[in-house]
Parts: C-alpha cells; sequence; structure tokens
C-alpha cells in the first residue's frame, strides 16, 4: 500500500494504541501456538493452501464491505487473486484475472465515488495482452474496465493523490521507460497528462510516492529508479518539475526498490526512507534514512538507522508499540522481516528478535500492515517469491 495518508495513519495509531502496548516477557499459555518469545506468531495456516509461486504485492482493503481488511494480489505468473477475510483472520481465495498478465504492482481505492473499493493492476507488458488491470466493484461483483485505461507498457509501481483538487483519486503509474500520470474523470475512465504534466525522461522506476515535502499542501513526487532518484515538486494543480537537488545522492548509483514518506522525527514535516538493493551490480544495498530540512532531504543514516543492506524491497510504517511514534518493518528480497522501534525522536533500533519469530526468513518482495483478525494490533502480510505467503499475528493480550 503506497499511499502516504500520514493523518488518517496517526488516527487509526490513536484509536487502538492503548491495546497494542504489549508484554515482551509474558511467557504464559497462548493457546499452543509457536513463536511465544517474540510479540508476532507465524498464521500461515490462516491462508489458503493454494497460495504457493510468486507474489509480487499486495494491497489490502475491505473490498467486500463487510467491515474487515481482505488482500488483493498482483502476481507475476498466475492469475490475480483477492483473498477475502472470512472476518476472524482466515481468508478465502477468488480469482479475478482472466489470465496470467505479470503483474507487478496492485493499489486499491474507490475510483469513482460509489463507496465500494476497486482495485488497479499494474502490470508490465511484454506483449499487447497484457494490458494494466482496473476494476470496478460493483456491489461486490468486479467489472472489469481495464480498456479505460489510455496507457500502456513496461509498468512497475503505482501511487494515488488527487492532484487537481477535484476529489478523485489520481494515479502515477512508474514505468522501465517513460512514467505516467492519469487523470481520474470520475466515472472509472481516465485521461493521460503524462507529456504536459511530468519532466519527461526516460529510466528504470521501481516504485513512485506521493506527499507533500515542501509544506505547501501540494503533493510531490518521489520516484525510486534503479540509477539515480528523482523528486519533482508540485508547481500548483498538478504540474510537475523536475527539482532533484532536493535528493543528496543525485549523482550516485542507487538501485532503489522502496521509497516510503513519514515525519519519523516528529517535526511536522516529510522524512524519507529509501529502501535499496543491489541485484544488479554497482549500487549500495544501504537503506537510507533522510530527514527533510525545508523542503530539502538530509542523510542521517549512519546517525538513525542500524545497518540494513539485505535488497530491501518493501517496507511499512506503523507503530507498532503504540507509543505514538512511527515504527518501521522492512522486508529483505534475500529474506526475512526486520522490525525498527522509534525513540519518538527519529532514532530506530533493531528489535527484530523481541517481535518476529525465530527462523523467519521468506523472501520477501511486499508487507502490507492491517487487523486482519479484528484484535486491535497491527499484523503484517508478507507477499514471497518463490514460496507461499506469509502471516504475521500479534500475540493475544
Amino acid at each position: 500500500m503506497k499511499i502516504s495518508y500520514l493523518i488518517c495513519i496517526i488516527l487509526f495509531v490513536g484509536l487502538i494504541s492503548s491495546s497494542c502496548q504489549l508484554n515482551l516477557n509474558d511467557d504464559g499459555d497462548d493457546g499452543g501456538r509457536p513463536d511465544t518469545a517474540s510479540v508476532f506468531y507465524t498464521a500461515t495456516d490462516s491462508l489458503p493452501s493454494n497460495l504457493s509461486g510468486t507474489s509480487n504485492n499486495a494491497s489490502t482493503a475491505d473490498l467486500d464491505g463487510d467491515g474487515d481488511l481482505d488482500i488483493a494480489l498482483a502476481l507475476p505468473t498466475a492469475r490475480n487473486l483477492i483473498l477475502f477475510n472470512n472476518g476472524n483472520g482466515t481468508f478465502s481465495t477468488s480469482i479475478i484475472s482472466s489470465q496470467a498478465n505479470n503483474s507487478q504492482s496492485v493499489i486499491t481505492t474507490d475510483f469513482n465515488s460509489d463507496g465500494r473499493t476497486d482495485i488497479f493492476f499494474v502490470n508490465l507488458a511484454t506483449n499487447s495482452t497484457q494490458n494494466s488491470e482496473l476494476y470496478i466493484n460493483s456491489q461486490n461483483n468486479f467489472s472489469d474496465l481495464s480498456n479505460q485505461i489510455p496507457v500502456n507498457g513496461a509498468f512497475t509501481s503505482v501511487d494515488l493523490t488527487d492532484f487537481n483538487d477535484d476529489g478523485l483519486p489520481d494515479m502515477l503509474i512508474g514505468s522501465e521507460t517513460q512514467n505516467s500520470l492519469l487523470r481520474n474523470n470520475g466515472n472509472g475512465s481516465f485521461d493521460d497528462l503524462s507529456t504536459q504534466r511530468l519532466p519527461q525522461f526516460t529510466g528504470i522506476t521501481r516504485d513512485v510516492v506521493f506527499g507533500d515535502i515542501t509544506g505547501n499542501n501540494l503533493e510531490d513526487i518521489i520516484i525510486a529508479n534503479q540509477n539515480s532518484n528523482r523528486v519533482l515538486i508540485n508547481t500548483g494543480s498538478g504540474f510537475f518539475t523536475d527539482q532533484s537537488g532536493r535528493y543528496p545522492f543525485l549523482n550516485q548509483v542507487e538501485e532503489s526498490r522502496d521509497v516510503e514518506l513519514a515525519d519519523v522525527d516528529a517535526d511536522g514535516d516529510l522524512d524519507l526512507f529509501v529502501g535499496n538493493s543491489n541485484l544488479q551490480g554497482g549500487a549500495s544495498s544501504q537503506d537510507r534514512l533522510l530527514i527533510n530540512k525545508q523542503g530539502s532531504f538530509v542523510d542521517q543514516t549512519t546517525d538513525r538507522l542500524p545497518d540494513l543492506s539485505s535488497n530491501t524491497f518493501d517496507t511499512e510504517f506503523a507503530d507498532f508499540d503504540g507509543d505514538r511514534a512511527i515504527d518501521l518493518a522492512v522486508g529483505n528480497y534475500d529474506g526475512g522481516l526486520r522490525l525498527l522501534l522509534n525513540n519518538g525522536n527519529g532514532f530506530f533500533n533493531d528489535q527484530s528478535d523481541s517481535w518476529i519469530p525465530k527462523n523467519f526468513f521468506p523472501l520477501t518482495t511486499d508487507i502490507e500492515i492491517g487487523d486482519y483478525n479484528n484484535d486491535g494490533s497491527f499484523d503484517i502480510y508478507v507477499a514471497v517469491r518463490n514460496g507461499t505467503d506469509q502471516l504475521l499475528l500479534q500475540h493475544s493480550q
């Protein structure tokens, strides 16, 4: 889930923070469940048994309107899936795509303002039949309106914002060539405004995220590339200029796979976490934490972040320990999941040994945070490469 609606996260955290306080030394009876020494336990038996192969990406939302969190899965070599939550943290599978389309990413939102959550899959098209997929939710039946997407290509990622202030979610789609900016018309159709509103440059984009980094109430763009990352500043009404000089590593090769914005130091502006990898060679795989200083980013990785160099593919911010400071979960493509707790001032300590079950090393491509079993605590869905997706739930108190 790539939408940086930080205010919504903070409100949700405030509602559940009292129930997230956990006794890390609790060794009481846990119903026979394993990993009682850690805050999370593995609950993969709650997932359908046919989740094998590779899941590239996931998005969490209430897709059937029953009040609990479902999961949409983007699959590269199989038809895309919806995991419908049965209400207790167990899931049932429903196939949504008619064929395998090399899906790289997925996002969920109400595109047509009817109160129901729709689904958009981003596909890395290698032929004319692998177009990205748009499914509009009509009373929990999803209609395929993929022909309303005016662009096609080697797409990799997507994020949402309302860049023209009309109350509708618009899209930025990351690509291995030219990124695309789509304006939502409100009826399930979109206009391609890429040429008019985006700087024209090519590069292999792996992730995109919207957020107001300058403090002027306009949503800017951070682009994670396989070479140099970019900062695009919104100059008004959704027109963007390249101001990548605000990023301190502009002339360095960074094979970045993930970018996330959050106010980690509680000073009122959005800071930047960059998840890096070195799968292609020639780049540093050390993740970076960049602090926002008047709209430009300053590298404070060494001071604020432990060593993270295991080919990070996804990260998510959430207040896991209920102290109202935003913590960080890090998913590694080489295997495993790490959980970093924020001390309240934007300095992170690795508490994985206390929170993550021992010997938990799935080859992680994506993580999604949510309360999947409705117990008031954050859980983690882990999308996996060449294996079975995993579900981590928190022990009951």
